[in-house]
């Protein structure tokens, strides 16, 4: 193949008006003597698409079955060993007689010819060319519509443009071609993608697969009749009982009607808190309802899928936008529950094989946790690596925290040991027969009991040192005539009498030496607080994974690339006589589908966060459009919590290190 010939051919191609022909590359032609008719669309007077090569004794039967209101616009392009005249409404009345050649099975061209080879995708099985890239979204909600993303999809501009330069050259005589050629592009894939479909319509018997709404048709009886009685069952049975379950889960048991200012497009706004419903208290009880709330869509996606491939083609002909996003979501749904099961099982089986040991590495840990903690605290009382602390207030506040710990270690922590028995045969019950995401559920609920003092020692300690170092900040203001206005939102000067200097200069000495160790105590949390953040990160990064992952995106990559179009792409190569252009569908790329699986779960979790201040899931699915109370940014800020940035400026200026919302989003 010679590459370096490839701009002096590329010339010679668009030095004049050239007419563009779409050829499939699955034409295959062997009898040389037999006649044929090249049937297809013409775009104008500059592009057509073939669809199909008959023989000529069969046109007439051909004509007369197919679909006058559909094929309206199909025509002869030209002939294969024969010469017909027909009139059409483009300025070439006659339509001459072409050269083929059937050893490369491809017409000989004219100088001022150029083909494109492409393969016909095929419709029914959700294959089609696209200029847009498709969305994946696995998401489920009541309108689901991408609206407002952070991550925007690429421009189709840039796929025109790539079109344009290989449709038409770049004279200025031949603008007019190269607008002709861009407007049409969309109208050019359309036709494309119905290749198949046309084939199937007029010519059933030359193909294996039938006309399927045909094939759709004759099993209606038999299969409508067992799919009644299956959606009767599941509707009676599972339904109304995930509506029912879902309906208490998410009914709020406690109202807090407090506001808060949050800025929106440049306005200040007041929004209410969300209410709190038993999903929102347990991490087993949101995956409860989550799981509901599947089962509950499952038979709506079933349904949207079992028409999927009449309404693709559908489409295709309405020239609406379609995708097979439906297929991608009712599948993902299926296997990830599948998968979940499956991994069920085999964690189970790991527990019950693994129960004592299991068992012992439990009640070792919980002891190990409460003597690691004291012993931290009492080497914290004592000078610390030699640092020299204010004794009393290291004591005060050792024995408040080994106050605390004892009565925890009393209450909570005796009483997991106790019963560790029957929390892990707990564990293994729901695991088996739930799935692993109720496994993991369970463990964190557990683990969020587990590390509560904790969490408890690091608020009291971060919210000490917030206000210390507020203090501080305000006394240095006044060390040079400053104050901060309140109510105007900045600093002001001030002067201040000799008696409130000296109360300053005191308070503020006091506070500097008090600094250190209230520093340390924070500094020691600060690091049990971003270990617990990490592992409790590492669980609901399970959760989300077992949950919401694009495992059929993922899948169809490696098997069937063209139900994922992202583009197309015109292949240019040449040999030592020829050359030859293909149009191939550009799938997405693995970072496309990250980026475009991202784009819908921000929205999934914007829906979520709206959807809280309803009463109920019934609610949710019957509103047509829920009160956005929240964007995206309020979604990405959410996120934002866990960043590095945010956690080093928190851990800086002693603000609260919070995790993101994963039961409100989710």
């Amino acid at each position: 193949m010679n590459h370096n010939n490839y701009n002096n051919k590329n010339n010679q191609i668009s030095k004049s008006k050239n007419n563009i022909i779409f050829w499939p590359n699955d034409i295959k032609l062997t009898n040389a003597s037999e006649r044929y008719l090249i049937l297809g669309y013409r775009i104008d007077q500059f592009t057509v698409v073939v669809i199909d090569i008959i023989v000529k004794e069969d046109y007439r039967e051909i004509s007369n079955k197919t679909d006058k209101d559909i094929f309206r616009n199909i025509e002869i392009l030209t002939s294969i060993n024969c010469k017909i005249r027909k009139c059409h409404q483009h300025s070439h009345n006659h339509l001459y007689e072409v050269q083929y050649d059937f050893v490369k099975n491809q017409p000989i061209l004219n100088n001022n010819q150029t083909i494109i080879f492409f393969k016909p995708p095929n419709s029914s099985n959700l294959e089609y060319f696209s200029l847009d890239p498709i969305k994946i979204n696995i998401f489920w909600n009541n309108n689901n519509q991408i609206g407002e993303l952070i991550f925007r999809r690429p421009s189709t501009r840039k796929y025109a443009d790539k079109l344009l330069k290989h449709f038409s050259d770049s004279d200025n005589d031949d603008d007019d071609n190269l607008s002709l050629i861009g407007e049409n592009s969309r109208e050019i894939l359309r036709i494309i993608n119905l290749t198949n479909y046309i084939r199937v319509r007029i010519n059933a018997n030359r193909f294996n697969r039938g006309n399927i709404f045909n094939t759709f048709n004759c099993c209606i009886p038999y299969y409508e009749v067992m799919f009644n009685l299956v959606a009767m069952f599941y509707y009676i049975f599972i339904q109304k009982t995930c509506y029912l379950l879902s309906s208490i889960l998410t009914y709020p048991v406690l109202k807090l009607n407090f506001k808060y200012k949050v800025s929106n497009d440049g306005k200040s706004t007041d929004k209410n808190k969300t209410n709190i419903s038993l999903s929102s208290l347990s991490f087993m009880i949101h995956q409860i309802n989550f799981r509901a709330k599947q089962l509950y869509n499952l038979p709506l996606q079933f349904k949207k899928l079992r028409y999927s491939k009449l309404e693709s083609e559908a489409s295709i002909i309405k020239d609406a936008k379609f995708s097979p996003s439906e297929y991608i979501k009712f599948y993902n749904t299926v296997w990830l529950i599948m998968n979940d099961l499956l991994l069920g099982v085999v964690f189970t089986t790991i527990l019950k094989n693994h129960h004592h040991t299991i068992l012992r590495v439990f009640e070792k840990i919980v002891v190990e946790y409460h003597v690691l903690l004291s012993n931290t605290i009492t080497w914290l009382m004592n000078s610390p690596a030699g640092f020299k602390l204010n004794n009393e207030l290291a004591s005060f506040m050792g024995q408040l925290i080994l106050w605390v710990l004892d009565f925890w270690k009393q209450n909570i922590l005796k009483f997991l040991i106790s019963n560790s028995d029957d929390i892990l045969i707990t564990i293994e019950i729901f695991s088996q027969y739930f799935g692993l995401s109720i496994g993991i559920s369970m463990i964190l609920d557990l683990f969020n009991i587990f590390i509560l003092s904790i969490n408890g020692f690091y608020v009291a300690s971060t919210r000490i040192y917030c206000w210390q170092l507020n203090i501080l900040r305000s006394l240095f203001k006044l060390f040079y005539g400053k104050k901060y206005n309140v109510l105007r939102n900045r600093v002001d000067s001030k002067d201040y009498e000799f008696d409130q200097l000296m109360l300053g200069i005191i308070i503020f000495t006091i506070l500097i030496y008090l600094l250190p160790t209230v520093f340390i105590f924070y500094l020691t949390f600060i690091i049990a607080r971003l270990t617990i953040l990490i592992l409790n990160f590492t669980l609901k990064l399970l959760l989300i994974s077992l949950n919401h992952l694009p495992i059929v995106a993922f899948l169809l990559k490696l098997k069937n690339q063209d139900r994922l179009p992202g583009g197309v792409v015109l292949d240019c190569e040449f040999y030592t006589d020829d050359y030859r252009i293909t149009l191939h569908s550009k799938s997405l790329s693995i970072c496309e589908i990250v980026t475009s699986h991202i784009n819908s779960m921000l929205n999934f979790n914007k829906f979520n966060l709206n959807a809280q201040d309803t009463k109920s899931f019934v609610e949710n699915l019957r509103a047509d459009k829920i009160n956005e109370l929240y964007t995206i940014d309020d979604v990405v800020n959410n996120w934002d919590r866990i960043s590095i940035v945010t956690i080093v400026k928190n851990v800086v200026i002693g603000e609260i290190i919070k995790d993101y919302d994963y039961k409100e989003m989710f």
